[in-house]
Order: structure tokens, then sequence, then C-alpha cells
């Protein structure tokens, strides 16, 4: 009670505490005198008492290593699993947006492809790399990562889509710099 915020207080006790190995005795002595105070069992450590912030700082500090061992690996793969969704599926529309392309882009494409394969004769796959620089990495990655700028969104997206956005662009751009690759068909025929 002597201090108005919980959180600033529970900080360095809990610190303190868990250095010196006493955190269960002072944690069993302020909860009992919570208990102790308490009327309602429905209410019990419901609150933001100094035992609730005391707990919930031991809970990050000696449980941060339980949660890694626990939840990180299905964690990881849900986020692996989404983002492995959203790139499928961007990949795919990209790839079938073929005749969709307007012609003027259709054309510069074609005109970069003759011209990069007529001065890169001995390399098969540079009609393909040329074009795909440019789709790719200076069109779809750009509109992905900055969707409000190319106004795909009225606004700049929130810091967890923005990150979501930034690893779907990046995994575009290595998509389509992968292009050489026979396991990577190109989208665009020019």
């Amino acid at each position: 009670e002597v201090c108005r915020e919980k959180q600033e207080a529970a900080i360095p006790l809990v610190r303190l505490f868990l250095h010196y190995g006493r955190i269960v005795p002072f944690i069993s002595a302020i909860a009992n005198a919570e208990v102790k105070r308490t009327q309602d069992p429905n209410t019990i450590f419901r609150g933001n008492s100094l035992t609730s912030k005391c707990i919930d700082e031991t809970m990050k500090l000696a449980g941060m290593h339980y949660l890694q061992v626990t939840l990180k690996p299905i964690i990881d793969e849900v986020r692996a699993e989404n983002l492995r969704q959203y790139v499928d599926r961007i990949f795919t529309v990209i790839t079938k947006s073929g005749v969709s392309c307007p012609t003027v882009m259709c054309d510069i494409f074609f005109s970069l492809r003759e011209s990069a394969a007529k001065r890169f004769q001995g390399d098969l796959d540079v009609r393909y790399t040329a074009v795909s620089s440019f789709i790719f990495l200076r069109f779809f990655a750009p509109a992905i990562l900055s969707p409000n700028l190319f106004q795909l969104t009225p606004h700049h997206p929130d810091p967890q889509t923005s990150r979501t956005l930034t690893l779907i662009s990046k995994t575009i751009q290595t998509l389509g710099s992968l292009s050489k690759s026979k396991s990577v068909s190109m989208p665009f025929s020019f």
C-alpha cells in the first residue's frame, strides 16, 4: 500500500529476492497477507496487487526458459505455416496474373528480354532474370512491403501486419531472384 505503482515496486523486489534465493518466502508472505484481506474467494489474486505484480514478474523472469521450451516450437511453426501460406497464395496469384499485366508493361518486359537475350546469348536464363528483377524486386515486393504507397491499403499497416508483409516481401524477392532455378517457372512469357 506504500507504493502507488505496484509494477515499479515489483520489478526491483522480485529481482532482489530472486537473486538471493528468497523469492518463495517473500511471495508467500505477501500472498498470505492478501488472502487474509480478501473477502470474496472469487476475487482472490484478481486485482493489480503487489502480490499479483510480483508473481507476474517472477513468472516472466524465472519462466522464460520454460516458455521457450514449451511454446516456442509451436508458435514458430504457426508463424512459419502462416507465412508459407501467404507466400504461396501471393506467388500463385502473381504467376497466374500474366494475362492481366498491362500491355505497356508487357511490351517493356519483352524489350528487356530481347535486349538481354541478344547481349548474353550464352545465358539462356537471362531473358527471365532481366524481367524478374523488375517484376518481382521492383514492382511486387515493394507493393507488398508498403501497400499504402501503392494504394492497396488506405494507411500504413499495424506493426504486426507490417512485419508479416516484410517477411513476405523478402521471400517474394528471393523467389524472383531464383528464376534461374529449374523449379521456379516464370509467370510471364513476353
